[in-house]
């Protein structure tokens, strides 16, 4: 099985610096037609975020369960169904083992996917922790970012698109 592990703020939705409510829920520019390819090229979906903003206290567990729900909903309208949303809801100085760059989140995913093909799959999303994640785990990797300098990115897109167009190119 080929997977995409998508970061979700600012790769498939906008960037609101710890969204709190579902109704501020919007999809990033391409993420729409990107996921659609990606699905009808046999990509299984999964999303992999770190969300601090829950032991910062911006949002409750139950809340952000609520957000990942409405987008799940979301993206099924649009005929787009997600696998899995997995996240991290540590600050990033409690030294857990889940936040990315840690692997940690997807080996335990294979552990209940074990048909996943890691060198077949690809790793998305707009910071260098997304990348660190994916090579890693054996992934392609593309950074999404407008102006970015220097990446250890297999591929820099300006937005998710753009991103799949190039992962399904190259397969």
């Amino acid at each position: 099985m080929k997977a995409a592990f998508l970061d979700r703020d600012g790769t498939i939705i906008e960037d609101k610096n710890y969204l709190s409510t579902p109704m501020e829920i919007r999809f990033s520019k391409g993420a729409i037609p990107g996921l659609r390819l990606l699905r009808e090229r046999g990509f299984e979906l999964f999303i992999v975020t770190n969300q601090s903003g829950v032991s910062r206290g911006y949002l409750s567990l139950n809340r952000l369960f609520e957000i990942h729900k409405e987008l799940t909903l979301r993206l099924k309208s649009e005929g787009i169904p997600i696998r899995g949303i997995l996240f991290c809801p540590h600050h990033p100085r409690e030294g857990c083992t889940c936040r990315k760059p840690s692997p940690r989140l997807i080996l335990r995913l294979i552990k209940e996917y074990p048909q996943i093909n890691l060198e077949a799959s690809v790793t998305v999303g707009d910071k260098e922790t997304d990348v660190k994640m994916g090579r890693i785990l054996g992934t392609r990797t593309v950074l999404i970012g407008e102006n970015v300098n220097k990446s250890e990115a297999d591929f820099v897109a300006k937005n998710l698109f753009e991103a799949v167009q190039w992962i399904v190119e190259g397969e």
